[in-house]
């Protein structure tokens, strides 16, 4: 039997639950413990072992705003608070496989081992919560406004 992926936003509740469902750890990270789910082998659940809820935001926020969702693992679910992210689960990668690949600049921690191979043999970052959210100088602002501003 294939258990249900909570609904996005559902409570924390409902996610815990689900979590319950999920015994099987098979990786954990500075922030956060990655569940198979059972039934579903192309997604993972990331469960945060930390009081802030930063990781998970991070990758969806990045997820839903970015133009070019092709070099990120896809979001599926999430809970109200962030704690809980269920996402594609990527097969693991060599150092060959990363050779003359390309991600965006914005992602900070390109270590190996954040990096997987999806069904159709793409690369995708599987953990892209570090970001480098600052690429462009700042914006100055005229001295005086004197003048009519657009």
């Amino acid at each position: 039997m294939t258990i249900a992926i909570p609904p996005t936003n559902a409570p924390d509740s409902v996610f815990e639950e689900f979590w319950l469902q999920c015994p099987l750890r098979i990786a954990r990270g500075t922030t956060r413990d990655v569940f198979e789910i059972p039934g579903h082998p192309d997604k993972v659940l990331k469960v945060l072992t930390r009081q802030s809820n930063f990781a998970n935001w991070a990758e969806i926020v990045t997820y839903i705003t970015t133009t070019d969702k092709s070099f990120f693992a896809e979001v599926y679910s999430w809970s109200w608070s962030g704690r809980f992210l269920v996402m594609e689960r990527l097969g693991p990668i060599t150092l060959q496989d990363l050779a003359g690949q390309k991600t965006p600049q914005f992602v900070n921690d390109k270590k190996p081992s954040n990096f997987g191979k999806d069904k159709a043999g793409r690369i995708k970052a599987l953990d892209y919560a570090a970001l480098d959210l600052s690429p462009h100088p700042l914006h100055h602002f005229p001295a005086s406004f004197d003048e009519a501003v657009e």
